[in-house]
C-alpha cells in the first residue's frame, strides 16, 4: 500500500481527530525534520528549536480541521513555523550568537553552502570553517524578520511564491524584503568579517 500524500493525511485528520491520531502522527513524521530544521536556523539552538517545533505541531493539531484547502498544507505549516519562531524571539528580546546553516549533527546536510563535492584540502577545509562561522555569525545579527526571510530563500531554497504564502505577504513585498535583507547581510558581513567573501576566496571553496 502506497503511503498517503500530505493532502490525504490532512483529510484523514479532519475526519478522525481527536479520537484517532494515527493520520496526524503520520503527518508529523512527514514534516518534523523540515519543521525542526527551519526552527533551528531561526532560533539558533537545539533546545529552543525543539520547543518551538513542539509548539508548531500543537498548533497544527488544534487548527487542522479549519484548513479549508488541504493542498496548501505545506505552506500552512511553514507559516505556522515561521510565526511561532518569530513570536518566541520577540519574547526572548535577544538574538542568538549564531544562526546555524544546518542542525548540529545532521551529517546528511553537513556542508550546505559549498558546491564543490571534491574532498577539500586542509587549507580549503579551514576556509570552509572560517567562512561558515562568518556567515552564521552575520546571519544571527540580522533583525529576526530579515534573518527568517534569508533562511527561507537562500538556505532552504524556497520560491518567492512559497515565501509569500509562508509570511502572508504579497510577491512584491517579499521581493523587496529579500532585497533589503541581502543588503543588510552584506553590510554586516563586511563589518564582522572584512574580506571574508572576496571572489578569489569564494572560488577556492565553492560559492553558494
Amino acid at each position: 500500500m502506497e503511503p498517503l500524500s500530505p493532502e490525504e493525511l490532512v483529510r484523514r485528520c479532519q475526519q478522525t481527530l481527536p479520537d484517532d491520531t494515527r493520520a496526524f502522527e503520520l503527518l508529523v513524521a512527514h514534516y518534523k525534520e523540515r519543521v525542526f530544521a527551519a526552527a533551528y536556523r531561526i532560533m539558533g539552538n537545539r533546545q529552543d528549536a525543539e520547543d518551538q517545533a513542539q509548539e508548531v505541531f500543537l498548533k497544527v493539531f488544534r487548527n487542522i480541521k479549519r484548513l479549508e484547502e488541504p493542498t496548501t498544507v505545506t505552506s500552512w505549516i511553514y507559516r505556522i513555523t515561521t510565526n511561532t519562531c518569530l513570536d518566541a524571539l520577540e519574547k526572548q528580546k535577544h538574538r542568538p550568537a549564531q544562526a546555524p546553516l544546518t542542525p548540529q549533527g545532521d551529517e546528511r546536510d553537513a556542508e550546505p553552502i559549498y558546491a564543490d563535492e571534491r574532498t577539500p584540502t586542509p587549507e580549503q577545509a579551514a576556509l570552509h570553517r572560517e567562512l561558515r562561522h562568518c556567515l552564521e555569525t552575520t546571519l544571527a545579527q540580522l533583525d529576526a524578520r530579515d534573518r527568517t526571510t534569508l533562511v527561507l530563500r537562500e538556505i532552504e531554497g524556497r520560491s518567492y511564491q512559497e515565501i509569500a504564502e509562508s509570511l502572508a505577504l504579497g510577491l512584491s513585498a517579499v521581493k523587496m524584503r529579500i532585497h533589503r535583507a541581502r543588503l543588510a547581510f552584506q553590510h554586516l558581513l563586511d563589518r564582522i568579517c572584512p574580506g571574508a567573501w572576496r571572489e578569489d576566496r569564494a572560488a577556492e571553496v565553492g560559492a553558494i
